[in-house]
This record gives structure tokens, C-alpha cells and sequence, in this order.
């Protein structure tokens, strides 16, 4: 039996079909200046360095301790590892695969403990400007290695998802709005429909690919994209793995933007397993072409 009222909501949210067509030129419009904007990162983010602050925390086992009595037959609990990564951070391509950007870091300490120092980002730099495959191959094993669980990699340039010709790739659909900081925000969602896309996520001994689902935040005023969101969930034995991500755009006066943070959460069954939170700061212009 259906309640009274139910018919009354769907009318009201149900917009005519003058507001449909003006709201569709909306969004092609809005995904028009995103195309835009995507292309000019394309060009331009290679030519910018930053100073990256990763925070991660990860559910850990405890190291296994000897013990005597009714506590030696418990199991030990994992428990959260947290770990503090500075680095100076690029984007930059492989030789062999010049059609796709890929994050570069050059570790300046971690937790406290220094270990490339000032002398990091001119490293960095010297790296991503030669066409030395295995020395950027070698930046990224080592941050693969040097943090905690699961290394979520190659958020930073999302807004490359939605150049013009990936945007075909994609089911999009307006779905209301919010603010950003100051800012009032179009919401976008979108599906993926084709493509070889993924998110990527390293972890020990595997890598999962899967395909992609989110939202696009648009500054109502100019159509800067402001905010890309991912969300991805699947099956793994008998266990449920939830993916989210933000990353937070900050547009610039040029017509670039530039990630200012993300944030990539992993839930097990609900349960948050891994969280890691990047900043970025002191964006500098290097290469000047």
C-alpha cells in the first residue's frame, strides 16, 4: 500500500521540463570550462613543485610479544600506526608512456627524521625533467615502501579524468549544490561507461584497479572545478572494501588549479582501515617554457 503524500514529494521533486533543458545547458556549459580547465593542467602542472605534508594512519597487528598466563591465549588487536611523510612533489610522465601524468615524490623526512633535506626538491626536479624512466620508477617504489598498509597514489591530477575527449567516457548528471569553504558549488555525479580508468591503489604484493564513480564540485561563479570525489566498493572474499577520496582544487588566476589537499579513506566492513591526508603548500613555478 502506498502512503498518501508519496505521490505529492515526487511531484514537487520532479522539475518541468523548461528547468530540465536549462539545467542540462548548465552542466554542459560547466563541463565545457572543466574540459578547459583539465586541458591546462595537462600543460601547465608539470611546471609546478610543492611541498607535501602526508599524514596516514593504518590499522596494524601489534608486534608479537612473548607472554605467560590467560593473556597468552588472546590474539593481540591490530592497532593504529600513524606515520608523518614530507616530501616535494611533481607530476610528470614516463618516456615510454608520455600520454598519462603520474605523482613523484622526493622524501625530505619521515616522522621527524630527515632524510633528503633542502637538497630534495632540486633532486626532485633533476628526476621529472630527464627522460630516466627507471630513476622516477625508483621515486615511487620508495614511497610505496616507505608508507603505511596502502600507498593511494595518482589523486592530484584527477581533474584529467574530464578533458574533453575522456568526458564521453562518463555518465553525468546535476545533481544540486553546497558550498566549498566561501564558495557555493554545482554538484556533478558521475559513472563511469568506458575506458581503462581505474583507481589505483598499491598494496603489498598486489595492485587493485577499479572502475570510477564520484562527484565534481563547480564554483557556480566562473565554473572552476573546485572538488573531484571517489567512491568505490567491492567484494573481497568475505569482506566488504570501501575507497573514498577528495581532492580539493584551489583555482588560480591563470586558469590553472592546483590540489591543495586529499583525503583517501579505505573502510573494511565498514570500518575505517586506512586514512591518509595530504597537503600541499608553496607551490612554485620551476620550468618556464
Amino acid at each position: 500500500m502506498v502512503r498518501p503524500g508519496f505521490f505529492i514529494l515526487a511531484a514537487v521533486l520532479c522539475p518541468g521540463p523548461d528547468a530540465v533543458a536549462q539545467g542540462d545547458a548548465r552542466l554542459a556549459q560547466a563541463l565545457a570550462e572543466v574540459a578547459r580547465v583539465a586541458a591546462t593542467f595537462w600543460h601547465s602542472a608539470p611546471d609546478y613543485v610543492a611541498r607535501e605534508t602526508l599524514n596516514q594512519k593504518a590499522l596494524t597487528l601489534p608486534k608479537r610479544r612473548f607472554r605467560a598466563g590467560a593473556s597468552a591465549i588472546q590474539p593481540p588487536k591490530p592497532e593504529f600506526s600513524h606515520r608523518e611523510i614530507v616530501s616535494y612533489y611533481a607530476l610528470s610522465s614516463f618516456r615510454t608512456s608520455s600520454e598519462a601524468l603520474h605523482e613523484f615524490r622526493e622524501i625530505v623526512s619521515v616522522n621527524g627524521q630527515t632524510k633528503t633535506g633542502d637538497s630534495a626538491p632540486d633532486k626532485l626536479r633533476t628526476v621529472v625533467n630527464a627522460d630516466d624512466d627507471k630513476a622516477k620508477k625508483a621515486l615511487l617504489n620508495e614511497f610505496e615502501k616507505t608508507s603505511l598498509a596502502v600507498a593511494a597514489t595518482d589523486f592530484g591530477q584527477l581533474i584529467l579524468l574530464f578533458t574533453k575527449a575522456n568526458q564521453a567516457k562518463y555518465n553525468f548528471k546535476l545533481r544540486g549544490s553546497a558550498l566549498v569553504g566561501a564558495d557555493r558549488a554545482m554538484i556533478v555525479d558521475f559513472g563511469q561507461s568506458a575506458g581503462a580508468e581505474a583507481l589505483r591503489v598499491a598494496e603489498p604484493g598486489k595492485e587493485v584497479r577499479e572502475p570510477l564513480t564520484g562527484q565534481i564540485w563547480i564554483r557556480e561563479s566562473g565554473l572552476a572545478p573546485l572538488r573531484v570525489t571517489l567512491t568505490t566498493s567491492r567484494r573481497d572474499g568475505s569482506k566488504t572494501v570501501r575507497d573514498e577520496a577528495r581532492v580539493d582544487y584551489d583555482p588560480k588566476a591563470n586558469g590553472m588549479v592546483l590540489p591543495v589537499s586529499i583525503v583517501y579513506r579505505r573502510y573494511v566492513n565498514d570500518d575505517l582501515f586506512v586514512e591518509a591526508i595530504y597537503q600541499y603548500s608553496d607551490w612554485q613555478l620551476v620550468n618556464n617554457k
